[in-house]
Parts: C-alpha cells; structure tokens; sequence
C-alpha cells in the first residue's frame, strides 16, 4: 500500500496496510484475509513486476521523499520572498507566490508523514507505530495533503488563463488581468476547494483493527479508511471519487492542455508581428519598443508555459489512473496502488522545481535574488598589505541594484 497523495481517491493514505482497497469490497465489507504485500491479480499485463517494484521502492521511497521536500520547502521559501519584492509585484507573481505557498505547505505536511511511516517505522504496520495518536495525524494530512495539492492544480490552471487573456488581448489583456482580479481569483480557488471537498472530510475516518488480521503481531493497528458500509456511505464514497477524479485531476489537465495550445500559439503571433514590424522602415523606432516588449513578454510565457508543461507531465498521468481505477475492475489493485509510491515522488518533485525553473528562465528573478541574498563582497586590506575577503553589507549598493534593476512593475 502506498501513500499516494497524488491519488486524491485512495482508501486510507496509509503505506502500512497493502491495499486497503483491497481490504474493503465496494460494498464495505471487511475482508480479513488481506495480508501485507499480497500478491496482486492477473488482470492485466504487467501487475506481478510492478507489485514486486512496489515492494522494493517503498523502504527507500520516504529517504528520497524526505530529502525532495526539503529542498521544495527552502526553494518555495526563496520563491515566495522574491517574488513579493517590490519591484517584482504584479498580478502574475501574485498568483505565483500563492502557488509557492500551497506547493510548500503541501511539502510540509509530507515531510513528517513519510519520516514517522517510512523512516523512522518502516513501511509495515505495527501497533507500535499505528496507534491512535498516528491516525489522528494520518486524518489531519489526509485533508491538508488533498486540499494544498488541489488548491495548487487549480491556481496552476489560473495562472495560464491569466496569461491567455494578457497575451491574447492586449491592451485590454493587461486591465483585465490586474493585481485585485488575481487577488480574488487565488481566494475564489482556495474557498472553492475547500467547498467542493467537502464529500473527501465526511467520507474518511479512524477505525481500529485486530494486528493479526494484518501481521503476525498482536494488539490493535489505528489506520484512516474511506467509510463504506452503509448505502449513504457509498454513495458519499462514490461523490468522492468521482468529483476528485474529474474536477481535481482530468478537467484541469484537460484545460491546461488546451491553455498551453493557445499560449503556444499567441507566441507564434507576436512572432510573426515583430517580424513584420521589423520589415516596416517607417516604423523604426516603434519597432524598437515593440520589439523589445514582445521579446520580454515571449520569455515571460515561455517560462510559465514551462511550469504548465512540467505540471501536466506530472498530473495527467494520474488523472488517467483515477479515471481507470474507477472504471476497470482491479485496476487500482494491480496498477494504480503499485504506482503510488513513484507518483507522489513526482508530484512532490514537481511542487518543488519551480525556483530552478525561475532562476533559469527569468533574469529579472536571479537580479532580485542576488541583491536580497547575496550581499556586494569588499576587500578589506589590512596594515601590512595582505588582504583578506570579507561579506560587507552595502545597502546603498543592494537599494540601487533593487532600484535600476526594474523601473517597473512586471511578470518574473
């Protein structure tokens, strides 16, 4: 059984009981023959190799995750002061910070999860480590995990519309797309959300079971299921599934596709019309201003263009997995549930690259990181001639340097 934060459906987010849907039948019963590490069916081609990789990763998966979400909470740190500089404020930005913030919050309540289930316990269930303290935490980053994570895929879809309407249509592009419009537009995705996973809080809770249906041990395992015994139960169960399947993963890789497209194309056409420009002596000084606008409102696409790609490179995978698991009987079993462990590495990978992705494709934001980080070096001689390097803060140097740097407010 995998944590799989990236599977918003899954019965418990618990690495310790293999499949837990496995476990439970769609109509809630109790199996208690489910054993960890059983070997899965042969439905499909394929799933033995996958259950045996599955097994092998999960003891080094929470070391690698551990290390992922450290660098992604420093780097989503970094993101969050530069981009709130002054000079660097504007409505795209704004929604970039609220992006690094939920993909380091996100960060966060996984570095803990996979220290306690992964590294400090191991991957197995033990009444040791599951008790009822554990599945109350387990509870609380169930929810935290699934609303960040879905908060971040939807303000992800907000920055590329943003971007759409700025590009397509300027100028209007630019009043359309202001500051207080992102502003409302991050609080309507955080308060909708939070509102459309409601079913996702009413369907999971903390149930106790006997150790020995599950290990060799005695004593009481605590672990977070998805209800489903009675018939409101499923029903709620069903809601779950469905609305997390469509509306958190499928429709935004679906309109992020088609956003990504038409990005791709508005930058083909100013293109094509600094090209023309170019070719228009009587214009040549317009040419010059216009030509310098398109280039650097080109690079400012490119690069969130960038992040959209390496978002969907890393989500649509997992939408076409939830879709499947609720349509083909055994999916989840065999294919999705062995997968887990590997998908959330690459969620987690992909809610922290973004920082590398800034400093690679925007000058403006390694500009603004060095003078807020990196303080001007001085070269202090000393009485006999020999001379010595030392770190001398020049803060008229850093404000000139944050000043000359953008005379304007502008994307990263």
């Amino acid at each position: 059984m995998t944590s799989n934060l990236t599977d918003l459906t899954v019965g418990a987010l618990d690495p310790a009981l293999h499949d837990l849907y496995g476990q439970y039948n769609f109509s809630g019963d109790y199996e208690p023959d489910a054993v960890t590490d059983s070997p899965p069916s042969t439905h499909y081609w394929g799933a033995a190799e996958l259950n045996t990789f599955s097994n092998w990763y999960r003891h080094y998966h929470g070391f690698i995750a551990a290390i992922v979400c450290v660098f992604g909470i420093i780097a989503n740190g970094f993101n969050v002061i530069i981009l709130t500089q002054r000079n660097m404020q504007s409505a795209t930005n704004f929604i970039l910070t609220a992006l690094a913030v939920s993909d380091g919050l996100t960060m966060a309540a996984y570095f803990p999860f996979a220290l306690y289930y992964y590294c400090i316990y191991g991957p197995d269930a033990s009444p040791t480590r599951d008790t009822q303290g554990a599945a109350y935490f387990l509870l609380f980053y169930v929810f935290w995990s699934v609303v960040m994570h879905s908060i971040s895929i939807w303000l992800t879809v907000t920055l590329a519309l943003f971007r759409y309407i700025f590009i397509k249509y300027p100028p209007r592009g630019a009043t359309v797309c202001s500051m207080q419009r992102a502003k409302l537009a991050v609080f309507l995705t955080v308060l909708a959300t939070a509102i459309v996973l409601i079913p996702n809080y009413i369907s999971h809770k903390v149930e106790c079971f006997p150790a020995s249906n599950v290990t060799n041990r005695t004593g009481e395992i605590h672990t977070v299921i998805l209800a489903k015994k009675t018939e409101t139960e499923i029903i709620i169960f069903s809601v779950t599934f469905w609305v997390t399947a469509i509306l958190v993963k499928l429709l935004p890789c679906a309109m992020l596709t088609v956003l990504s497209i038409l990005l791709v194309r508005c930058m083909q056409e100013a293109e094509k019309r600094r090209i023309k420009l170019r070719n228009q002596s009587k214009l040549i000084q317009r040419e010059g201003d216009d030509d310098r606008s398109d280039r650097r409102t080109n690079r400012t696409t490119r690069m969130l263009l960038a992040v959209v790609v390496l978002f969907l490179i890393c989500e649509l995978p997992q939408g076409l997995l939830n879709l499947l698991s609720g349509l083909l009987p055994t999916f989840y079993e065999d294919i999705s549930s062995p997968l887990g462990d590997l998908l959330d590495i690459l969620a987690l990978f992909n809610n922290g690259i973004n920082f590398i992705l800034y400093c690679t494709m925007s000058k403006q934001f390694r500009d603004t990181f060095c003078a807020v980080f990196l303080k001007p070096v001085q070269v202090r001689h000393s009485e006999n001639g020999r001379g010595r390097f030392t770190l001398v803060p020049n803060n008229n140097s850093v404000a000139n340097t944050a000043t000359t740097m953008v005379t304007r407010t502008s994307d990263v």
